[in-house]
């Protein structure tokens, strides 16, 4: 994300100086004599137009952001931002480079709200910067979406992390976006080149915005053991009422899902996990997995329950986003008890934070 900075206004010349005078002699020094008064009306104008371009946005800034104002130099001289993640844009469908630190604060846009705790922020931080040089550094396996289109991670936060843009920030809280960014400024800079490691190695800190009461496990969620990836209990998130939506589809709507005109309700079966979370829905002699069928109805988690009725199909869910890793809720309940490195252990257990150096 770009952040934009207060900049001195340009200075004017002054508009005689070094011009020929034509259409006849130049003029006596007498003539060209200005009166004290006039040069202090003079003085005093460009005093005020001053005033109006730079010292005034300044003060309404600082009145609104109520802090320091954010240091350009040391943000530009961060650890992170000497390192360059390439992000695939799904919408767009291209490929950008940015630097780290630009990323990370990208994507806390995206995942907080204004007034969410230091401590939160510095978690979240460290985990998305893991995330990052995690996919910057691997070897092996299957390409993924991002590396099929030469990027490290893309912005769809149903493949990766999702990332908002300063413009999004500014229309999504417009008097609060420069101390919320300025906030979420100083989490990133209070971690540079932080990340969690298990083994020596950067972990897969997946995180989510709020979980139905406890976390996936990797062997549920992923079908593979990753033992800094176990369902961890999550109170806060079980007694808030915004984690439980409810939707209600007719049979075109759902015949869309599978590419059908339209789908027999009384036919729709599903199949879960042994946590509870669907794993594919069934219409007719058709199987999509939980996870596609969610994704086409912009359902907010695969941990649903559906009734069928006159009016449609009506499907409750239960949480929002991949359920596995930290449950951004959670942490920042959490916050107002545990540092930011606490947080990270409850997590993801028996791993360490170190620099990132030594990984690129």
């Amino acid at each position: 994300m770009t952040q934009r900075r207060f900049v001195p206004a340009k200075s004017t010349s002054n508009p005689a100086k070094g011009r020929a005078f034509r259409g006849g002699p130049p003029p006596n020094q007498s003539d060209l004599a200005v009166a004290p008064s006039e040069v202090l009306r003079f003085v005093l104008r460009i005093a005020l137009i001053f005033f109006a371009i730079v010292g005034l946005p300044t003060i309404v800034a600082r009145s609104v952001h109520r802090g320091p104002m954010p240091d350009v130099t040391a943000w530009l001289h961060t650890s992170d931002a000497k390192r360059q993640v390439r992000v695939y844009s799904t919408e767009t469908e291209s490929t950008t480079t940015m630097a780290l630190n630009n990323y990370v604060l990208g994507v806390l846009a995206a995942e907080f709200s204004p007034g969410a705790p230091i401590a939160s922020l510095k978690a979240a931080a460290v985990a998305t910067r893991t995330y990052a040089i995690h996919a910057m550094t691997q070897m092996g396996g299957p390409p993924s979406v991002a590396n099929q289109h030469g990027a490290d991670v893309t912005d769809d936060a149903s493949l990766d992390l999702p990332i908002a843009s300063e413009s999004d920030v500014e229309a999504e809280y417009p008097n609060q976006s420069l101390q919320f960014l300025s906030q979420l400024q100083a989490a990133v800079e209070a971690t540079d080149g932080q990340i969690i490691v298990y083994q020596k190695k950067p972990i897969l800190a997946f995180m989510f915005e709020e979980s139905p009461g406890r976390t996936r496990s990797s062997v549920d969620a992923l079908h593979q053991s990753i033992p800094y990836l176990p369902a961890i209990s999550c109170p806060d998130d079980a007694v808030d009422p915004d984690r439980i939506s409810t939707n209600t589809f007719d049979s075109r709507e759902l015949g869309q899902a599978f590419g059908q005109a339209s789908v027999n309700l009384a036919q729709l079966k599903l199949t879960r996990a042994t946590d509870g979370f669907v794993t594919s829905v069934k219409a007719g002699d058709q199987t999509i997995t939980g996870a596609d069928f969610a994704a086409r109805l912009s359902l907010p988690s695969t941990d649903f329950t559906w009734l069928v009725s006159k009016g449609g199909l009506t499907i409750t869910s239960y949480g929002r986003g991949l359920d596995v890793g930290m449950s951004l809720h959670e942490a920042q309940a959490l916050a107002a008890k545990m540092d930011w490195q606490d947080i990270l252990s409850h997590f993801y257990p028996d791993t360490s934070v170190q620099s990132d150096g030594e990984f690129l």
